[in-house]
């Protein structure tokens, strides 16, 4: 067919009826558009277009006379009345209006209150539950022409909420409203909630403006007040869910809130419901998703995530005030909280303290008969011994001061390993610790670790009756190199360089503070094998000994003292070391020690006696006096007898 369409002459255009068409024509068609459309406008409308405008025209003429005779036909005493009655209903209790109330009709009809304030009867007299400056609703106007409109979409100006929060959980605000009724009717339905139709009713889309909302706690008489409240509600009808989106300013510091819930009625009455959401501010950024229960415990299931780029800051805001805590910058949690009875379970529990990184799972147990208690376990990558438990447990390390601290009411039963630990100036690998903080008494147990090569366990606690601070300190170091003990703690002297034990047992009725070891009362026992003294020259002694009545220990000549074995104990008391037994046994002579040492004041008054081991016709024990202090003592020569020959 396509050939039979192009046929004839060039600048000819043949049709399928050989009708033609010059391109003239076309070209004249194309470029007087307007005519055309004239003459087409120009043409009379088919009974189906005309049909549709005429009933276009004709509605919005009915739509505009009725907006302007609505004002005639609408009694405002009725819109006004029906909406006091509404907010009454709505709460329960006595609504007053002081300001004048008008009403619009353009762009929509909506009615506005002002100087709202809702009171309750209660056994101290009147209580105020909330103002609003101005509070407006629009409605339908077909449902105000039969005197019953129905009012939604809430526009409310500086309101003002104050919520009692009962010791059981319960929010007191609403009494035998219409709220009331649904908080207490509602009942749960797979993930939503369900109502009776007599009970439910349309809220819709509600808007606040510069709001305040207080929450005061009867159970802790805590008041927590929320203020420049702005932001939207989204709740179509009470029987469905809920958005809030709305910043806020709490303590000085502005929030953030985007939360949803398809069971509110549920989480107002105090029961479990789904809540998912986030909260955030330059301090912190919270997120949660599952169910929640706002009672006495506030227990949530579901997936939590937090983060505190500046922890001390955010304890500052909250008014919180925990020992250790000064120490730490930025926290992280993630976990999975699981509710059972009365057991919050943090599961898959990531935290993160720092730079450093712990992994466990933790119980939070909230009976109703005693004290809450913290148990589980953590493993971390590495921790500060030292500040971790200085926060955790402080009453163990001996900071009475926060003995009415937020812990003080928290039981603990922990247990912690880290791959690494710093324990003071002493680093811990392998480390296993035991937390316990029940009653009035807390325990702090290394039960395990790796240190200097060798092993070290230990236990700090509570004296359990005794004085106010007073904690008992356990010690043991076994087959650890004591020559880098030494050089790590910085201490000069004649000190021990060789593998060892130590045991020591002290109790301190102060903090553990250094005006503290003043009063420390235990004992201590130091075991070695095969090690050296520096700085003590046996020879120099001897020969110094036989020329002067006194002398410096330095004076004897550098070197060092090889021995075999070494076993000293002591007791403890007073700020003393009373020595009840010390040997030092070298391959050629026996070095025997008694006395006191007053280490509180780095002083010395010992008696030493140096014998050979191998008692010949020349072997002569040498006996001194050891004083002055630490670490260049004085030697003063008691006796340098011959023995007696074996008879």
């Amino acid at each position: 067919m396509l050939h039979r369409m192009i046929k004839g002459p060039p600048g000819r255009f043949t049709g399928l009826r050989g009708g033609r068409i010059s391109y003239m024509r076309v070209g004249i068609m194309l470029n007087n558009p307007i005519g055309n459309l004239r003459k087409n406008l120009g043409r009379p409308l088919g009974r189906r277009p005309r049909r549709i405008l005429i009933g276009a025209i004709i509605a919005l003429c009915l739509f505009s006379l009725f907006q302007i005779i609505a004002p005639f036909l609408i009694s405002s005493t009725v819109v006004r009345e029906s909406m006091e009655r509404a907010v009454a209903e709505w709460t329960g209790h006595d609504v007053t209006i002081e300001g004048t109330p008008d009403i619009r009709f353009w762009p929509e009809p909506r009615i506005t209150l002002r100087e709202i304030t809702i009171r309750k009867q209660a056994e101290a007299g009147e209580r105020v539950l909330g103002r609003v400056a101005r509070l407006s609703a629009s409605f339908d106007l077909l449902e105000a022409l039969v005197g019953q409109p129905e009012f939604k979409n809430f526009r409310l100006t500086d309101p003002k909420i104050y919520v009692l929060r009962e010791a059981d959980g319960r929010l007191d605000w609403a009494n035998d409203g219409l709220l009331s009724r649904a908080v207490r009717d509602a009942r749960p339905d797979s993930s939503g909630q369900v109502l009776t139709a007599d009970d439910d009713a349309r809220v819709g889309d509600v808007r606040i403006s510069n709001g305040v909302f207080e929450i005061s706690d009867v159970a802790s008489g805590r008041v927590t007040r929320f203020q420049s409240i702005n932001g939207t509600l989204d709740w179509p009808w009470l029987s469905r869910g809920l958005e809030l989106k709305a910043d806020a300013n709490l303590n000085g510091q502005a929030l953030t809130l985007d939360m949803s819930s398809t069971q509110p009625l549920l989480l107002l009455s105090g029961k479990s419901g789904n809540l998912s959401g986030t909260m955030a501010s330059a301090l912190f950024h919270g997120q949660f998703r599952g169910v929640a229960n706002l009672a006495a415990h506030a227990f949530l299931s579901g997936d939590a995530e937090l983060t505190v780029p500046d922890l001390s800051a955010v304890m500052r805001w909250s008014g919180l005030n925990l020992a250790g805590v000064e120490r730490l910058k930025s926290f992280s949690l993630n976990t999975r909280l699981v509710t059972n009875d009365n057991i919050l379970r943090f599961d898959n529990l990531s935290l993160g303290l720092n730079d450093i990184k712990a992994t466990g799972i933790l119980d939070l147990m909230l009976p109703p008969d005693r004290a809450p208690r913290l148990a589980g376990t953590l493993a971390f990558d590495r921790m500060d011994l030292s500040a971790a438990l200085a926060a955790i447990a402080p009453r163990a390390m001996g900071d009475t001061s926060q003995g009415n601290g937020h812990l003080a009411g928290l039981e603990l039963d922990l247990r912690l390993s880290a791959q690494q630990a710093t324990l003071g100036r002493f680093q811990l690998t392998e480390a296993a610790v035991s937390i316990m903080n029940v009653g009035d008494q807390s325990r702090i147990d290394i039960a395990d670790s790796d240190f200097e090569t060798g092993r070290l366990t230990g236990r700090i606690a509570t004296v359990k009756g005794g004085t106010a601070g007073a904690v008992a300190l356990r010690l043991a170091i076994q087959d650890a190199d004591f020559g880098n003990i030494v050089k790590e703690l910085g201490l000069a002297g004649p000190l021990p360089a060789a593998r060892g034990s130590l045991d020591l047992a002290l109790d301190v009725d102060r903090p553990l503070e250094p005006d503290a070891w003043r009063n420390a009362k235990g004992t201590l026992r130091f075991r070695a094998e095969r090690g050296s003294l520096s700085g003590v020259n046996l020879a120099g002694v001897r020969q110094l000994a036989a020329q002067k009545p006194y002398f410096p220990l330095s004076e004897a000549g550098s070197g060092s003292l090889e021995f075999d074995h070494i076993d000293i104990s002591a007791n403890l008391a007073d700020g003393s070391a009373d020595i009840r037994e010390g040997k030092i046994t070298g391959s050629m002579e026996t070095l025997t020690l008694s006395g006191v040492i007053p280490y509180i004041n780095n002083s010395l008054a010992l008696s030493a006696t140096v014998a050979p081991v191998a008692m010949g016709a020349n072997a002569v024990p040498l006996t001194v006096f050891i004083g002055g202090s630490w670490p260049n003592p004085v030697i003063w020569p008691v006796s340098q007898t011959p023995v007696k020959p074996v008879q």
